[in-house]
């Protein structure tokens, strides 16, 4: 089976290129000049972390993965303006290691700090920036940690699970990202772009961020929020969901769900061995808590393997470039295409001049092009 993975990210490229080579063990650091994209391909600076030998952030930060008992050692550089921590939030640590700049340390510009922990409980946990928290964790500084078992059991005496789904929810205010300039309280936070692994809307349409299963072979939905919302996930009955752990501890008994509330923090183990064939949608819905007003709807795709899903950007499906694209984008050998917008409405169907589609005039957005034999490419225009 191949390796399971729905943490693959829409890169935000920081401007900040730590080191050309690999760290041993693997370092993260923090950047305060990333971006990332929107469905309707609207670029949002962001701050978040990123490991050096890659040398650009990501939103949500790395995924974290460990196995019980494993003795970590979290390596950490801050190259960024302002002083950064990584608070390992529900993992059992020490104070000194907790990241909470009052009890713990602050990790100022220019400086390197290793935090040191036992991750002895297997689960499901997060980590974010603890320094004047309410702005770093919107600007993007959050990511999610996974303590695994090395026998794919969830916990000692409980059941057994063929591939991880890491989930993480999270939101932002966009106005408060183009313009970071104070810390709100927790209640006058207002988020407008709401997100699941980093991206929403048609973003999770794309293959990398679809769960896909093989009939037979339970998925472990890793569920953890940094959002400011509540989340309710609805789980249709086809997914036989039952739920084992609550913020990195078994529950006394399992208990099967329909609906499940996750607030900011909160972190669940789900279990879900979906019917053969079935290709359907987990509706996640985000409230705000303070209006307690429903905000936005997020869809994650659950599919089952067997099933043909088309891969964007190999040669069955050629990519146009470039891409994004602020004037024009080609498609090497194409005489005609016809173009869709995010919402659904045909914008454009015709030919080519030389393979090249000229957008200057476009709204900016996501777009998907539909070739002749059916097969697609999707696109994205900025300004």
């Amino acid at each position: 089976m191949r390796q399971f993975r729905i943490f693959v990210l829409i890169c935000a490229f920081s401007g900040s290129l730590l080191c050309s080579g690999q760290m041993a063990p693997p370092q993260l650091f923090s950047g305060m000049e990333g971006f990332t994209f929107l469905s309707d391909g609207t670029a949002i600076p962001i701050w978040g972390y990123g490991w050096v030998a890659d040398g650009y952030i990501t939103l949500p930060g790395p995924l974290l993965e460990y196995n019980q008992n494993d003795f970590v050692q979290l390596n950490f550089t801050n190259p960024s303006p302002e002083s950064h921590t990584i608070h390992l939030h529900g993992l059992d640590v020490d104070q000194v290691n907790d990241g909470v700049p009052a009890t713990s340390f602050y990790v100022t510009t220019g400086e390197e700090a290793t935090y040191s922990f036992t991750a002895n409980h297997p689960g499901t946990f997060l980590y974010h920036c603890h320094v004047t928290t309410t702005l770093h964790l919107t600007m993007g500084m959050y990511g999610m940690i996974l303590v695994n078992r090395p026998d794919m059991m969830l916990y000692d005496g409980g059941p057994a699970y063929a591939e991880n789904a890491p989930i993480l929810f999270s939101d932002l205010a966009i106005e408060t990202n183009m313009n970071p300039v104070q810390s709100f309280p927790f209640h006058d936070i207002r988020p407008d772009v709401f997100m699941v692994n980093g991206v929403s809307g048609n973003q999770l349409e794309q293959a990398e961020h679809i769960i896909t299963f093989e009939a037979g072979q339970p998925i472990a939905l890793r569920l953890g929020s940094m959002a400011y919302s509540l989340l309710r996930l609805d789980f249709p009955e086809e997914l036989h969901a039952t739920c084992y752990m609550s913020d990195g501890r078994p529950l006394p008994e399992p208990l099967e769900v329909v609906e499940l509330d996750i607030f900011p923090g909160e972190r669940f183990t789900v279990m879900i061995e979906p019917d053969a064939g079935w290709d359907g949608y987990i509706p996640c819905e985000f409230w705000n808590i303070p209006d307690q007003q429903f905000e936005d709807e997020q869809l994650i795709r659950v599919r089952d393997a067997s099933l043909d899903v088309p891969t964007l950007g190999t040669n069955d499906s050629p990519a146009g470039f470039p891409n994004p694209t602020r004037s024009s984008i080609t498609w090497g050998g194409l005489e005609s295409i016809c173009v869709f917008d995010a919402g659904g409405s045909m914008v454009f169907q015709g030919a080519l001049l030389q393979g090249k589609l000229d957008v200057q005039s476009w709204p900016a957005g996501l777009y998907t092009a539909i070739l002749s034999d059916g097969r697609r490419s999707r696109f994205s225009v900025i300004h």
